[in-house]
C-alpha cells in the first residue's frame, strides 16, 4: 500500500476513489516536463519565425527601394547618354570642320618644305601688313609662349645631346622645361586633344593637341593629366602637372612642336609674342606664312560676312 496513492472525487452522485502507483506518477512527470519542453520550443519556433518574417519584410521594403534606385538611375544614365551623344554630334563637326581646314591648308602649304628658303621681299611685305586684329589671331591659333608656369628655364635644347637614360648621343626633338612635380602645363594655342594618356614608347603620360594649320604640341611626362581625348581646349588652358612619368630621371616637361608631320625646334616658337611679331616669320622658315596668312584672312573675311 506504500507504492500506491490514493484520489478521492466527490460529486452530487457521491465519493469515488482511485489509486495509482508510483510508476505511473513518474511516468505523469516526465510526460509534464516534456511537453513543457515542446511547449517551450514551439514558442522559440514561432518567435524565431516571427523574426524571420520581419527580416523579410525589411529586406523586400530594401529590394524594393534598391529596384527603385536601379530605375531612376537608369533613366539618369540614359539622359547622361543622350546628353553625350548630342555634345559628341557638336564635337565631330567641330572636328570635321577642323580636319577640312587642315586638309586645306596642307593642300595649299604641300609636304615637300623648304627649310632653307628665304622669304621673298613681296612676303615680307604682306607679313608686316598684317592687322592687330590679324596678328592677336594667329597667335591664338598657331602654338607660342611658354608651356608651363612658372617658368625656370630649360634643361635641355632641341638638337643633338647625351641621352642621361640610354647614355648614348642621340637627337632631342623638343625642349625640356625645368619645372617641380605639380606644376601647372598649359596649352600653346586652340586646339583639339588628340591623345591624353600614357605613351610606352617613352613619353610617359603624355597629351598631344591638334591645333589645325598643320600643328600639333606635345606635353610628356606628366604626372596628373586633366583632359581627356575630344576635348577641345583654349590657349593657357591647364590641361596637367610637371612629372617624371615613362624614360625620365626627374621631374620636366618634355614639349615638341610637329608642323606637317616632322618636328622644328620650339625655341623661336616659346619667344614669339605681339612685341617680336616678325622674328618667328625668319627663324622658322619651315613653315609657309604666306599661305596660312591667306587662309587665316579668308576665315576673318568669312566670319566678317557672316555677322
Amino acid at each position: 500500500m506504500k507504492n500506491r496513492y490514493y484520489v478521492t472525487i466527490t460529486d452530487l452522485k457521491g465519493m469515488k476513489c482511485y489509486s495509482f502507483d508510483k510508476i505511473i506518477k513518474k511516468y505523469l512527470l516526465i510526460l509534464g516536463i516534456a511537453l513543457l519542453f515542446s511547449i517551450s520550443a514551439l514558442v522559440i519556433v514561432v518567435l524565431v519565425l516571427n523574426h524571420k518574417v520581419k527580416e523579410y519584410s525589411y529586406y523586400r521594403i530594401q529590394n524594393e527601394e534598391l529596384v527603385k534606385k536601379i530605375d531612376e538611375n537608369k533613366k539618369e544614365y540614359l539622359k547622361q547618354i543622350e546628353k553625350t551623344k548630342k555634345e559628341l554630334s557638336a564635337r565631330e563637326l567641330e572636328l570635321e570642320n577642323i580636319t577640312v581646314k587642315v586638309q586645306e591648308i596642307e593642300k595649299l602649304m604641300g609636304e615637300d618644305v623648304d627649310y632653307k628658303k628665304e622669304l621673298t621681299e613681296t612676303e615680307k611685305l604682306d607679313l608686316a601688313k598684317m592687322s592687330v586684329l590679324e596678328r592677336k589671331l594667329l597667335l591664338q591659333v598657331i602654338p607660342s609662349g611658354i608651356p608651363v608656369v612658372p617658368f625656370k628655364g630649360y634643361s635641355s635644347l632641341f638638337g643633338t645631346r647625351e641621352h642621361p637614360v640610354l647614355e648614348k648621343t642621340i637627337y632631342h626633338y623638343g625642349l625640356d622645361f625645368k619645372a617641380t612635380k605639380g606644376t601647372p602645363i598649359i596649352t600653346q594655342a586652340d586646339g583639339v586633344v588628340e591623345f591624353a594618356g600614357y605613351n610606352s614608347g617613352g613619353f610617359g603620360n603624355l597629351v598631344i593637341v591638334d591645333h589645325g594649320y598643320g600643328f600639333k604640341t606635345y606635353y610628356a611626362h606628366m604626372s596628373v593629366i586633366t583632359t581627356k581625348v575630344g576635348d577641345i581646349v583654349r590657349k593657357g588652358k591647364k590641361i596637367g602637372e610637371v612629372g617624371s612619368t615613362g624614360r625620365s630621371t626627374g621631374p620636366h616637361l618634355h614639349y615638341e612642336i610637329h608642323y606637317l608631320g616632322k618636328r622644328v625646334d620650339p625655341m623661336s616658337f616659346t619667344e614669339w609674342n605681339i612685341d617680336n611679331y616678325n622674328s618667328l616669320f625668319e627663324k622658322e622658315k619651315g613653315v609657309k606664312w604666306q599661305s596660312l596668312v591667306e587662309m587665316i584672312r579668308h576665315q576673318m573675311q568669312a566670319f566678317q560676312e557672316k555677322k
